[in-house]
């Protein structure tokens, strides 16, 4: 028997398909779980897809300032990770442009951008 296998060459490529969705991240977005909370808007939700089983997120404003640093270690089969919307001091983060740069040893490299509008 033998276990999954991932190849490095492939798993480079695959730097090029990841993507955060929804992008732009709207203040209410229809495909969010109604809200089930007595006040409040309830969970906010922004998903990392296709990313490599080992990576570094890190999430910046426009000026540069590190807002959020996650660790996504995964099984090969799941590729996504979700962030809460909230820095890395717990504080909501402000609308506007961010940027993305995902570093998986080993593999390369990825940087974009996404929105948060009200």
């Amino acid at each position: 028997m033998q276990g999954s296998t991932i190849s490095t060459e492939k798993a480079k490529g695959d730097l090029s398909t990841i993507r955060v969705v929804p992008n732009p991240y709207l203040a209410a977005e229809s495909w969010e779980p109604r809200n089930t909370y007595s006040s409040g808007r309830g969970p906010r939700e922004i998903h990392f897809i296709n990313l490599p089983t080992d990576c570094t997120i890190r999430i910046f404003n426009v000026s540069g300032a590190l807002v959020k640093k996650i660790e996504h270690s995964a099984l090969a089969e799941n590729g996504t990770e979700i962030w809460d919307v909230l820095s890395d001091e717990k504080f909501e983060i402000s609308y506007g442009v961010y940027v993305y740069h995902v570093d998986a040893p080993g593999v390369g490299q990825k940087t974009g951008t996404f929105a948060i509008i009200k």
